[in-house]
């Protein structure tokens, strides 16, 4: 569809495609504070001052803006001169301990740490865990490594993405132990942080009971509020206004932002999701504004029968939210894929 369309909402193109901020370079432009973002940078601040250390969960459903925290942490991070390191745990991920281990050398190459004569033991010693093999390493050792390096450059930012995708490797228990055995030895000034779905922090509880001890924080992301959803389609369509004193939500009234809201169940990516379909069905049909009713149309168009039946995308399923399906874990204690998917995946 032509760009010049989207100009009878005073846009220049369609602001909802980037569904994800964690696909965006800047997410901070786009980042709209909740309640659990006072007390990250609560958190956050302490570590800064090294008055505390902390090791914390960040939880909730596919797109509820996990990725999007730790991407805003470790950006605040580096420009405090912090020493970050982001680590992405992807369904592809092979071995993690050897990934995070690069992560960790990648960083203190650009933080300049010294490789001649000089050169602090943990850096040697975390080029050696680069070379593990598979998962026969020792976890207490890796774990003593991977907080001094922490310790000795604090503050230090240890953040690991999307920690579910570890069961899809068979690390997952030998990794657990050396993370364990990391926040054991983290003095203050070192703030470790991973986010996952709430129904494998639980799972964790259950066969690393031990571990799961040792999160100070568990932090679950709410749904938004319709005043936040407001927002979150506001800043969207800042980055493609050509007409600056236009309503921050227009094209979308009031009404139709509250029903988008509720049709997403508070969830910020599936909210982008419904509002591209619904700022689509408005241009299609030279609508003036997207009210409710045109909402109203646009989500009775998705329920109907144009997928399988096992898959049905209506309002009544949106209405409840993105889903969780409980991990039943198998008598190996070993996670294992369903039909493509982690059992405890969550998704709109």
């Amino acid at each position: 569809m032509p760009s010049q369309t989207y100009e009878r909402y005073g846009l220049t193109g369609n602001p909802f495609r980037d569904l994800a901020s964690e696909s965006l370079e800047d997410v901070g432009i786009f980042h709209v504070n909740q309640e659990v973002d006072e007390t990250l940078r609560t958190l956050r601040e302490e570590v800064y001052d090294k008055e505390n250390r902390a090791f914390v969960a960040i939880t909730g459903a596919l797109g509820a803006g996990k990725t999007e925290r730790l991407l805003l942490t470790a950006a605040e991070g580096r420009e405090r001169g912090v020493f970050t390191v982001y680590f992405d745990l992807t369904s592809k991920t092979e071995w993690v301990l050897r990934g995070l281990a690069a992560s960790i050398h990648k960083t203190a190459d650009t933080a300049k740490v010294a490789k001649t004569f000089s050169s602090p033991p943990w850096l040697r010693e975390i080029g050696a865990l680069e070379k593990a093999k598979g998962d026969k390493y020792d976890p207490k050792e890796a774990g003593r490594v991977i907080a001094a390096a922490l310790n000795d450059r604090a503050p230090s930012l240890l953040l690991l993405n999307d920690l579910h995708n570890l069961a899809e490797t068979p690390e997952v228990d030998a990794f657990v132990d050396m993370l364990q055995e990391t926040v054991d030895a983290i003095r203050p000034g070192v703030l470790v942080m991973f986010s996952a779905y709430a129904s494998y922090v639980a799972w964790l509880t259950t066969y690393h009971p031990a571990f799961a001890t040792r999160i100070n924080r568990t932090l679950l992301l709410a749904g938004l509020s319709d005043d936040e959803a407001g927002l979150v389609l506001a800043k969207k369509m800042l980055a493609k206004r050509v007409v600056e004193d236009l309503d921050p939500t227009f094209p979308f009234d009031p009404d139709a932002v509250k029903q988008l809201n509720r049709a997403a169940a508070g969830n910020p990516r599936r909210l982008i999701e419904l509002a591209d379909l619904a700022l689509e069905y408005g241009i299609a049909h030279r609508a003036y504004r997207i009210d409710a009713e045109l909402v109203e149309t646009v989500l009775a168009e998705r329920q109907a029968p144009t997928r399988p039946a096992a898959d049905p995308v209506g309002p009544e399923r949106l209405a409840k939210g993105p889903s969780m399906t409980p991990y039943q874990p198998p008598a190996t204690r070993k996670p294992t894929a369903i039909a493509g998917q982690p059992p405890w995946s969550e998704s709109p």
